[in-house]
């Protein structure tokens, strides 16, 4: 019989959140290696047949603060993390790398840390630095990381500008699974979908929509999360005279049959004040896999994602006036619409395929070990 598969760690500050999902599908396709999810905070049900540990039951006196802001590992968490015998631990977004690096040295196993936005592009927050552990630990982690892996070539240049070694460097994009999505009948709907905050740019596409209102009719607008801006743009929407669909949060595994039936995916992401930027949005490659024409920005990993003029359209930041433009060529033509969703779901399944790029990730994975 093969022997089976070695154990490593996922670091997760806060485990199986919805919204993260993409953490426990990118090992998918691993055969050789086995996941044991470790953090302090449970955000949702476990997949089925998924090994965690709360890293709370294990703290001593110290407690998770302890553990957190001055690495205090006792004993009963030491003892517990061996018994897995894990050859590596892997860290999705740079805080959890923080807080993993000292686990990493007590166990003497490599440390490889996922870079995914905002972890990688706000601008150092100085006010009480002394509590911002990923502050005081930054360079130490990526001196002492076996890899690191930003996931897409623009939060490369973020980190490398802010000191990270290239040499430590290795893109790794996100994906998703072609498995999951699929193209539908497609109807005139324009959907959103995303957390209504300054990053996602939400503003940005009302005020579009806002100049395309009389090309509207027989079209359903349809903008799915929630967030913090969203009382103040919904009543933005509605000074405006536009009459949209408000469902709110909608779980990963519901996200399918929404696209299905979409013809424009908008995407009108843009860097925040505080620095804050996409990594790779997933929406951008779940839209293209459902066949979606997608008008987006020209912000951090998604020109890496949409070819221009062929699977969706790009435009600048803060641009309303020329995301009304391209709405407004969609919408005058849906057939358009129609053929660039079919070169998308190409483009996507060939370059963001779940499946393929977990094999490489394993690969990079087995490599340090």
């Amino acid at each position: 019989m093969p022997d089976a598969p070695a154990n490593f760690l996922v670091f997760a500050d806060k485990l199986f959140s919805p919204s993260e999902s993409f953490i426990h599908r990118a090992y998918t396709s691993f055969s050789n290696l086995k996941p044991v999810y470790i953090g302090h905070e449970l955000r949702g049900p476990a997949p089925e047949n998924t090994d965690f540990i709360t890293l709370g039951d294990y703290h001593g006196l110290a407690g998770e603060t302890g553990f957190k802001q001055f690495g205090i590992i006792s004993k009963k968490l030491l003892a517990r993390l061996k018994k897995e015998k894990p050859v590596l631990i892997h860290a999705h977004f740079g805080k959890s790398g923080a807080y993993a690096l000292p686990l990493a040295k007590a166990l003497d196993i490599p440390l490889v840390v996922t870079y995914h936005g905002g972890d990688a592009t706000k601008h150092s927050n100085t006010k009480n630095s002394l509590f911002r552990v990923y502050n005081r630990r930054r360079q130490q982690l990526w001196n002492d990381a076996a890899l690191i892996l930003p996931c897409s070539e623009f939060i490369g240049r973020e980190l490398k500008a802010k000191g990270c070694p290239a040499s430590k460097m290795n893109v790794h994009r996100n994906t998703a699974d072609p498995d999951r999505f699929y193209a539908g009948d497609k109807k005139k709907i324009i959907l959103f979908a995303g957390r209504w905050i300054e990053k996602k740019g939400i503003d940005t596409l009302i005020k579009a929509l806002a100049l395309v209102s009389d090309q509207l009719e027989g079209w359903t607008v349809r903008l799915l999360g929630e967030g913090a801006l969203k009382a103040h743009l919904a009543e933005t929407l509605k000074a405006a005279n536009i009459d949209a669909e408000l469902p709110g949060w909608i779980p990963a595994d519901d996200m399918p049959k929404h696209f299905a039936e979409t013809s424009i995916v908008c995407i009108p992401s843009k860097r925040a004040a505080s620095g804050d930027a996409e990594g790779l949005p997933m929406v951008c490659i779940e839209a293209q896999l459902a066949a979606c024409a997608v008008i987006a920005t020209r912000h951090a990993g998604i020109p890496e994602c949409i070819i221009d003029n062929e699977t969706g359209f790009l435009v600048d930041e803060n641009d309303h006036v020329e995301f009304a433009r391209k709405l407004t060529l969609l919408l005058a033509s849906p057939e358009n619409a129609l053929a660039m969703g079919r070169k998308g779901k190409v483009h996507a399944e060939q370059n963001f395929n779940l499946q393929t790029q977990s094999k490489k990730l394993e690969e990079k994975l087995l490599s340090l070990i």
